[in-house]
């Protein structure tokens, strides 16, 4: 389905979830919970240095990966890393209260953590080197990605039937040795771990006295399918969905109520949520590719999923309602990935639970923040700070911001009051069109380092804006509630969701003020209940058209193209 047909299923999650979720926030907003993003060392080698990173966002940013060599925790790349950690530690400027946390491990880097858990001296060895980088480094504590204790993981790990109870004995030693140097520096370190979201990984681990022990566990609720399966499959459905082949069925949902039914405490999970998805090549055209042999896969990033994929005319956009994730299908390549609407659903559901935050793997992977922003609003309520609960735009502002089609003026300020620009509208309805990508435009004041110059191009292109005989777009002029119907309508006929409607202009006493460029499109926004006349009963059709307002239109006009 296109972006618009989602719509309405996240606008019912949001409805049904925020009257049952309580307050929760992230770093600087006064609240509680915690905003985890996983940072991976070569993201910077790939234009994604750390000064870019939002750190405004979270609480911590774990960076991956350190390694363990001959029973000591060391750097991966000492230059590389050395240089990364300094630009990442540079961030607590910007958020003096961000964790900077170097983890261990991972899936390419576990084969060392049997040995180092193996024995008491052995895993003093271990802490005690995991103590000195952290003071080397100037950071805030270490988490440890072992995949997988007792069995799992890639070629060449270690196992052994002890690393269950090791496992609990290595953070145990940990903990202690992350205390003593706490004390001397007069601060709290702090200890983590990421852990696998099925019970093959619970069993293989004592999951309440690990939780006890650390600040939190990321729950890594992805790569419940891929690659190594026989069948093209979710990455990360927020449900399981019964309608696939009898084999092995996980979920979000699962993963952590697997977690909560081993006696974790729902405070100590962090909800861990993918940045990428998969294409998988080579599939069956049945049901777009879902549940169909392959003949290759490989992970695509939410930045490629966007830029090479969303606005491509081969594929075509379904969203499977019962397992609550998207997906792609075309040229023989079904594609699994996460949006903005289902990233906001699954940071609802951790609210939902009672979890203590909400995480993202890897950060370089969404680089313009699209589903970082999506999760990090519905983690904190959807609630901005100059937005009151009951006021009548209050819910229009929460769906649209989650939708990702539009933002706040900062990170806690909507400014409902505040002025939509021409520029700032054209960038509204290119997001609802999926970001298709256009270059260049014909207007003279539209720079092309402007952030609604595509959007501007795109909009001019398919008729859905227009500019001034000057040969202008005037980007910064205020629009005014006929040229938001205007701009509106056009868009309309574009998806052929004009079905005609009308109303009577002259039942307002001031329909001469109505232009004549306007007046169709004002006639047919009021018909369809998009626009409403003022309290007073006037059209007030030039007044500005505010940021709370042109919420409230926008949810409205979704209403309407998912009946077209």
């Amino acid at each position: 389905m296109r972006k618009t047909r989602a719509f309405a299923s996240l606008a019912l999650v949001f409805a049904l979830l925020l009257s049952l979720a309580g307050p929760a926030s992230a770093a600087g907003t006064g609240g509680s919970g915690e905003v985890v993003g996983y940072y991976a060392s070569w993201a910077s080698g790939q234009g994604c240095t750390p000064d870019k990173l939002p750190a405004e966002r979270f609480t911590q940013i774990n960076y991956a990966f350190g390694r363990i060599e001959e029973g000591k925790a060391v750097l991966g790349d000492p230059v590389r890393d050395g240089k990364n950690l300094r630009e990442l530690t540079a961030l607590r400027r910007r958020n003096p209260d961000l964790n900077i946390v170097l983890s261990l491990g991972g899936w390419d880097d576990s084969a060392g953590f049997s040995g180092a858990a193996a024995s008491a001296g052995s895993r003093r060895v271990f802490a005690q080197s995991c103590v000195d980088l952290l003071v080397e480094h100037g950071l805030d504590g270490v988490d440890l990605d072992w995949e997988y204790p007792v069995s799992g993981g890639a070629p060449g790990v270690v196992h052994r039937p002890q690393d269950r109870e090791n496992f609990t004995l290595l953070l145990e030693e940990l903990r202690r040795a992350l205390d003593r140097q706490g004390r001397r520096d007069g601060k709290q370190y702090v200890l983590t771990i990421a852990g696998a979201a099925n019970g093959g990984y619970l069993h293989n681990i004592e999951p309440q006295a690990v939780a006890e022990l650390v600040d939190h566990v990321f729950l890594m609720a992805y790569d419940f399918h891929g690659p190594w399966d026989a069948y093209a499959d979710f990455n990360a459905p927020l449900y399981a969905p019964s309608d696939g082949p009898p084999r092995y069925r996980a979920s979000v949902d699962d993963g952590v109520s697997a977690w909560l039914a081993r006696g974790v405490p729902a405070e100590k999970l962090v909800l861990g949520m993918p940045l990428y998805g998969y294409i998988y090549q080579g599939v069956d055209r049945r049901n777009g590719g879902l549940y169909s042999r392959f003949d290759s896969a490989r992970s695509v990033s939410w930045d490629k999923v966007k830029g090479e994929y969303l606005n491509r005319s081969a594929y075509r956009q379904f969203r499977h309602q019962e397992a609550g994730v998207p997906y792609l299908y075309g040229s023989r390549s079904f594609l699994s990935y996460d949006d903005p609407d289902s990233i906001a659903a699954k940071a609802e559901l951790a609210r939902r639970r009672g979890l203590g935050g909400v995480g993202f793997w890897e950060l370089s992977q969404d680089t313009a923040g699209d589903l970082i922003q999506s999760a990090w609003t519905a983690w904190n309520g959807g609630r901005f700070q100059d937005v009151p609960p009951d006021a009548w735009y209050a819910e229009a502002v929460d769906r649209v911001c989650a939708a990702g089609l539009m933002k706040g003026v900062t990170e806690t300020a909507f400014s409902p009051g505040g002025t939509v620009t021409r520029g700032q509208a054209a960038a509204i309805l290119h997001r609802l069109a999926g970001e298709p990508a256009v270059r260049g435009s014909s207007f003279s004041d539209v720079p092309a380092s402007a952030y609604y110059a595509g959007a501007v191009a795109w909009a001019a292109r398919r008729g859905v804006v227009e500019g001034f005989s000057d040969g202008t777009f005037r980007p910064d002029l205020p629009v005014s509630r006929q040229q938001l119907a205007a701009f509106l309508w056009r868009y309309a006929k574009l998806e052929k969701a004009d079905n005609g409607a009308r109303a009577d202009l002259r039942d307002f006493p001031d329909a001469g003020d109505v232009a004549p460029y306007a007046q169709e499109a004002v006639a047919w926004a009021l018909a369809e209940g998009i626009l409403q006349g003022a309290g007073d009963g006037t059209l007030q059709p030039q007044g500005r058209a505010a940021r709370g307002q042109a919420a409230v239109l926008l949810e409205r006009f979704q209403a309407l193209l998912e009946k077209a």
